[in-house]
């Protein structure tokens, strides 16, 4: 396929399930490194106050791009890949279509609220806040045209333009830092995800959509909305928390923290934008085996790798801060370890999530109260926590939303498919008392920061031999054939058959 070719839905490739996974994994790390070193880059050569405004205006057009276009990048992804599953390409093609041109009516709109946001509550220059505004409609254009092609299966392409995208921001960020163009910072970033969203936008398809997947798509695009502002937008709200509750120098340290917690999140990510599909089009074809099979394998997957993940860089939290930022971002290093966990409760759901949003508008509505009860709790809690903590406690509130919402909705997955999860979450449990045990140890000693990395070795170690069955069991999975699901043929270790899966595969 030509790669400067607008996205058709109906021409994905033949790849494996682990073949799209890598690719998927490569365009994540590259948007998650384009993400980090924007906040290293401009914390080390512009300064701490400077990396706080450009990372709330960054948060802002993120935020506001969840009020419709991320959700319906990701009701592409999920209506694209049921209407491929289903043998329904005509029906693919329009589906993106139809999302498409509403998408684009909300971000102009919502491009002028982050502007009127960032110049009137934030109280930036004039250039940033316009910046703000193309950024938006970057990002929106981005995330939508990339779901797009998660849901039509071309995932080795999307990831070849997340790379090329990501090394085009770096370069002309630092062209922007030679020159001194400080207002513009936030435009390199804008201008590489434009490109994107300009290059892959969906081809005009030849029919109109069903008039009876209008109404399903809108439900759950709304629905959608709710529970990407309240999950991811939590994320986003916690870094405007910061700076509307602190100083610009406090707001800079809780960037730096936030931006050095979040990287790791791309693994969980990339699980999610493969599984989903997959996921949807097992919804399509009413395979509920595959829905719990997949719910399983992905979630003891991301038990294991996420809590050694983020539980030894919360032990080696003191060194990080120094590696990348320098010895004056000294206030971040008691915030980071607490973002880590916050983060972290937020990915152990995800697969848990996904089966939910995959089996139709009830599965949707129910993440999306879940969420934004999060929400709301963290919004009450910030106020009295950062009274008595300072930013410690937007940190703190964060992390008490994620922890509640991630157990409420793993419960739910749980129980609803009767899944053997008792041991895996005792010791998920085990281990981040070992952490929280480890940070209180670090404290009350006043260890040097280079013991972090003994502790966070330790625990790895430690993590790795509680979970070796589990890691035996995920890799048993993987590679044993699995029965057939809905079709004749053999089938992925995901469930889907062979003669289906070749084109299938979201801040």
């Amino acid at each position: 396929m030509p790669i400067f070719r607008r996205t058709d839905v109906t021409a994905a490739d033949s790849r494996s399930f682990s073949s799209r996974w890598t690719f998927a994994l490569a365009g994540s790390v590259a948007q998650g490194l384009v993400r980090f070193l924007y906040s290293v880059l401009i914390g080390r050569f512009v300064g701490v106050a400077a990396l706080g405004t450009v990372n709330s205006a960054i948060s802002v057009a993120l935020l506001l791009s969840l009020l419709w276009p991320t959700s319906a990048g990701q009701g592409a992804t999920r209506f694209v890949a049921q209407m491929r599953g289903a043998g329904r390409d005509d029906q693919a093609q329009a589906v993106a279509n139809y999302l498409g041109r509403r998408m684009l009516l909300s971000s102009f709109a919502l491009a002028a609220v982050a502007f009127g946001t960032c110049l009137f509550i934030l109280r930036t220059d004039l250039a940033t806040a316009a910046c703000c505004a193309v950024l938006l409609l970057g990002y929106a254009s981005w995330s939508f045209a990339r779901g797009v092609q998660y849901g039509g299966g071309q995932i080795a392409r999307a990831a070849m333009w997340d790379v090329g995208g990501s090394v085009l921001a770096i370069g002309l960020l630092v062209l922007v830092l030679l020159l001194k163009w400080n207002p513009v910072l936030l435009l390199p970033m804008a201008v590489a995800y434009g490109l994107y969203g300009l290059v892959c936008w969906p081809q005009k398809s030849t029919g109109e959509v069903d008039p009876s997947l209008v109404r399903q798509m809108n439900t759950y695009v709304r629905y959608g909305v709710l529970g990407t502002l309240s999950s991811t937008g939590l994320l986003q709200l916690s870094m405007i928390a910061a700076h509307f509750l602190g100083s610009d120098l406090e707001a800079g340290f809780y960037a730096a923290a936030l931006s050095l917690a979040t990287p790791a999140t791309m693994l969980a990510r990339t699980v999610s934008q493969v599984l989903f599909p997959s996921m949807a089009e097992a919804g399509g074809r009413e395979d509920p085996s595959s829905l719990r099979r997949q719910t399983d394998l992905m979630t003891r997957g991301l038990v294991v790798t996420m809590v050694a993940v983020f539980g030894a860089l919360s032990l080696a939290s003191p060194l990080v801060v120094d590696l990348f930022f320098g010895e004056q971002y000294v206030e971040a290093k008691g915030l980071l370890s607490i973002l880590l966990m916050a983060v972290m409760f937020t990915t152990l759901p995800v697969a848990c999530i996904n089966r939910l949003n995959s089996t139709g508008t009830h599965g949707a509505r129910f993440v999306s109260l879940t969420a934004m009860s999060g929400l709301i709790l963290a919004v009450i809690l910030w106020f009295p926590l950062s009274h008595l903590l300072g930013l410690k406690g937007v940190a703190f509130g964060y992390l008490i939303a994620t922890l509640v919402t991630a157990t409420v909705s793993i419960v739910r997955c749980w129980r609803l498919d009767g899944q053997e999860w008792s041991l895996l979450f005792a010791k998920a449990f085990v281990a981040i008392a070992l952490v929280v045990a480890g940070l209180t140890l670090t404290n009350i000693a006043s260890l040097p920061d280079i013991a972090g990395v003994g502790l966070a070795l330790g625990f790895t170690a430690i993590w790795g031999f509680i979970c070796r069955r589990d890691v035996q069991r995920i890799r048993s999975a993987r590679t044993s054939p699995q029965p057939a699901a809905a079709a004749a043929g053999p089938v992925q270790p995901d469930g889907r058959p062979d003669e289906q899966d070749g084109t299938t595969a979201n801040s």
